[in-house]
């Protein structure tokens, strides 16, 4: 064959080669597709040349081209405390990798607002975002998309439905709503559910998505002997034994569970506040990618800057891990001074304790420390500790001259802990090392009755200047609005009491909140994010005796009181007097009987007409005070008596 004959073989046999078998033809809006008449798009075969000799340039691999073949993304969450850019990078991505469509699992707005135009800012802020996605997108409802019944309207509003479900290519996709009401699926919504899988029993596969995990919150409440009031046991049942996969996200960590022989789903983030340490944790931003094959699906998880397969974080590894977390405790003990006065050296007391079922080495070091005419010792240090064993090791540092306490603000112990194992679990932790007041918290008799002539513990004032935060033009001043309150214990009970000046006492509106971290101390240095052991403690003014309501919140659970509080108002002309007794087993609980102190914050919520934003005003300056611990001041366990 000659040249011209050889050139013309190889053209045709390219013509074979670029054969496609998707269509590229976009559905229509019932999900039917437009068949291509294309020439090139006619067969699926792959025609090759005819070799002579042993080998051939290509595997004995099938070509992945079943017609029931398809592709679709799952985005996770965007808010629960967003990072501005992340969620346009997936997009960007998902624009390239080009899925057929893309379905997400709530959480894609701030939210948590009674303000309607901030809310339909922030709606029309991401309808930009999916404006430049160039396939479907499929919206479900998270708590930051419907946390109030505004929110709530405002969706139906936008997009109808809360709940619904789709079909492509023989499979059944149900989108759910979490949040009808909070962690729970509600009737209307579970009669829907049930029929919409009866009409849809012989789908080749189901998949579901749905923003908290609530198999999780299930299988937690019936463990403590309570009922499902997620409802989600019932899906299960109506699920029976047909071939699905779940999707939820939420938790921001990633986690593969298996449930009755399936696949379950809970997705790290896609933008949302993570602390994004890594495969280990769970905590990394990506989508999940989706390949629908005859078999089922085939899932892989797309880093923004990489691919991981879908086990990458399972049940059983993430439980060890977290075990491993969890056992391994450091903490750095506060170094406490009086408030006037400076720093020229002290002991940084780290202590190191072990239950996990290996060994554990520990290397850290102390950072931060201003360096003029600093001796420390030592610098650095490595300690091995036995499992279930504990030990306390100290640095020292001195300073030429003593300086302001403000200067020690960036004190750090950072430490790498290891499992000492073939292959071992490793953390890396930076503790802030305090230097702070040392606010006592002293033994005190106290009846609930507004009068303060029995206290006798030093009495907290704020700042001439205190953190305004809020509708901060509103406040005039000390006189507009401010506070002092005193902290003791005794018998059950932890005693918070005070005074507030308001010129104008708004009843139902004006509010005294304090924070309350109750966790260890290593725990609460670990993590300063607010959640089990962690309280709101709300005192609201009213016009009518008792002159207050009381309201003891979980920072973990907000919807659930905690019983056990009592309280007394007495009105002043110059604003009110206060006292609040809370159950001292909120701190017990999580320290024993031998509890060593907490963490505390008081923020003042002042308006002086019904109508107006809140002035909120702090005691310790804070930009999360609701969420973390962060500059709450440290209360003392006071050994000695009134």
């Amino acid at each position: 064959m000659g040249l011209v004959g050889r050139l013309f073989v190889w053209a045709i046999f390219g013509v074979f080669l670029s054969t496609e078998t998707a269509v590229a033809h976009p559905p229509d809006e019932e999900g039917r597709h437009a068949t291509s008449t294309h020439p090139l798009h006619q067969s699926p075969a792959i025609l090759l040349p005819r070799l002579t000799g042993p080998g051939k340039p290509w595997s004995d691999k099938p070509v992945l081209n079943d017609p029931q073949r398809f592709h679709f993304a799952v985005m996770s969450d965007n808010t629960g405390g967003h990072r501005p850019g992340v969620w346009m990078h997936a997009v960007r991505n998902l624009n390239l990798l080009r899925p057929e469509f893309v379905v997400s699992v709530g959480d894609l707005i701030e939210g948590y607002s009674e303000d309607e135009a901030q809310v339909e800012n922030e709606w029309q802020e991401f309808l930009g975002f999916i404006d430049q996605l160039q396939m479907k997108f499929f919206f479900v409802a998270g708590n930051h998309d419907l946390t109030n019944p505004l929110m709530h309207q405002i969706w139906r509003k936008h997009f109808g439905p809360e709940w619904y479900s789709f079909d492509y290519q023989g499979v059944h996709f149900v989108c759910l709503c979490s949040e009808d009401p909070e962690s729970t699926l509600g009737s209307q919504q579970l009669a829907w559910v049930e029929q919409d899988l009866a009409e849809h029993k012989d789908a080749r596969w189901t998949f579901l998505f749905v923003h908290k995990p609530l198999w999780v919150y299930a299988e937690t409440e019936l463990a403590a002997g309570n009922s499902d009031t997620t409802h989600w046991k019932r899906i299960e049942s109506w699920l029976g034994n047909r071939p699905h996969t779940v999707f939820a996200g939420h938790a921001h960590q990633y986690v593969q569970f298996e449930r009755n022989g399936r696949q379950y789903y809970q997705l790290a983030t896609t933008g949302g506040a993570s602390g994004l340490r890594g495969q280990k944790y769970g905590e990394f931003d990506h989508v999940t990618w989706v390949t629908m094959e005859p078999d089922g699906p085939h899932i892989a998880n797309l880093l923004l800057d990489g691919i991981l397969a879908p086990d990458v974080v399972t049940e059983a590894s993430i439980g060890r891990f977290r075990r491993f977390l969890g056992d391994v405790h450091v903490a750095v003990a506060p170094i406490l001074v009086e408030a006037s006065k400076e720093v020229q050296s002290a002991e940084i007391l780290v202590d190191l304790s072990n239950q996990f079922d290996r060994p554990v080495s520990v290397e850290g070091r102390v950072q931060g420390i201003p360096l003029q005419g600093l001796t420390m010792e030592p610098e650095r240090f490595a300690i091995e500790i036995p499992p279930h064993g504990h030990t306390l090791t100290t640095v020292r540092f001195r300073l030429e001259s003593p300086l302001d306490l403000e200067l020690f603000r960036q004190m750090a112990v950072t430490a790498t802990i290891r499992s000492v194992e073939d292959v071992p679990l490793a953390a890396e932790l930076t503790l802030p090392v305090v230097v702070d007041r040392n606010y006592p918290c002293p033994q005190v008799a106290v009846t609930l009755d507004g009068d303060l002539s029995e206290w006798t513990a030093t009495e907290l004032v704020y700042l001439d200047q205190p953190p305004i935060f809020g509708a901060a033009n509103q406040w005039q001043g000390k006189q507009d609005a401010s506070l002092r309150f005193r902290v003791a214990f005794g018998g059950e009970r932890l005693y918070l009491a005070g005074e507030v000046f308001d010129d104008r006492v708004v009843p139902d509106r004006d509010s005294l909140v304090f924070g309350l971290d109750a966790r260890l101390l290593s725990d609460r240095q670990k993590d300063p994010r607010l959640g089990d052991n962690c309280y709101a403690i709300e005192l609201i003014p009213t016009d009518k005796p008792p002159y207050g309501k009381l309201k003891l919140e979980s920072r973990r659970d907000t919807s659930g009181a905690v019983n056990g509080a009592e309280f007394a108002v007495a009105m002043t002309r110059t604003g009110y007097r206060f006292e609040i007794g809370v159950p001292i087993s909120l701190i017990t609980k999580p320290q024993g009987a031998e509890w060593s102190g907490f963490q505390l914050n008081a923020v003042l919520r002042d308006v002086d007409d019904a109508e107006d934003q809140d002035v909120q005003i702090l005691w310790r300056p804070a930009q999360d005070v609701r969420s973390r611990n962060t500059n709450y001041g440290f209360f003392y366990r006071s050994a000695e008596q009134p």
